[in-house]
């Protein structure tokens, strides 16, 4: 089963983008250094995420997934950064020229590079449908180290009330696809969500931050 793209695609034309946190999420910031990362990490779904840049000061080498090729153009206009256009094994790869960055425009699913030492996802398995993140976690897992570090932020709320994306995603479902992450920090996060769970009368959607060390 594929993603279907057509959606985000819309999304970014639309500049419907309530996910997008500008400055930065804090969670990276105040959770990171704990983890003891390597120096390749891997963001799936990345957007236009300026995550990428505070990765990239940590003198780390990121590689972002994104299907929208105008969220990631949009990425190194705002952030002025250089870069370079090339089609790798059916892949389009979007190069830093002076950094060591390179965003994929693919369906996650079609990319297949391995050997990460750490994961950041902050947007990428609360954007899936409950049908298809059982996949997405063994796609990533076969990206990965087996001893990768792992940072993954949810979103818990009611459904029944306001429908995803983003999704709610329970911590059992968080534990069951990486053994050995361990919830290390959790807020009502409802200020920042989006226009759609205001409107729908939500009070609480909880934000939680899941850590498995290197």
């Amino acid at each position: 089963m594929q993603m279907d793209v057509r959606p985000w695609l819309e999304r970014w034309q639309q500049n419907n983008i309530g996910w997008h946190e500008p400055g930065g999420n804090r969670n990276l910031r105040e959770h990171w250094h704990a983890l003891r990362a390597g120096r390749r990490v891997l963001v799936p779904l990345c957007g236009k995420s300026e995550d990428i840049c505070w990765l990239l000061a940590q003198d780390h080498d990121v590689t972002g997934v994104e299907v929208s090729a105008l969220a990631i153009e949009i990425f190194f206009r705002e952030q002025s950064i250089d870069y370079l256009v090339s089609e790798e094994q059916g892949l389009t790869r979007y190069r830093a020229t002076e950094l060591p960055l390179s965003i994929y425009c693919c369906d996650y699913f079609d990319f297949h590079e391995q050997g990460f030492d750490a994961l950041y996802d902050r947007a990428a398995l609360v954007a899936l449908p409950p049908e298809i993140r059982e996949r997405y976690a063994s796609h990533t897992a076969g990206l990965l180290k087996a001893d990768a570090a792992l940072l993954v932020i949810t979103l818990a709320y009611d459904q029944a009330r306001v429908q995803g994306p983003p999704f709610s995603v329970l911590p059992e479902e968080v534990t069951a696809y990486w053994p050995g992450i361990e919830l290390v920090a959790s807020c009502n996060d409802i200020r920042n969500c989006s226009d759609k769970f205001h409107e729908a009368g939500v009070t609480e959607a909880i934000e939680s931050v899941w850590c498995r060390p290197a």
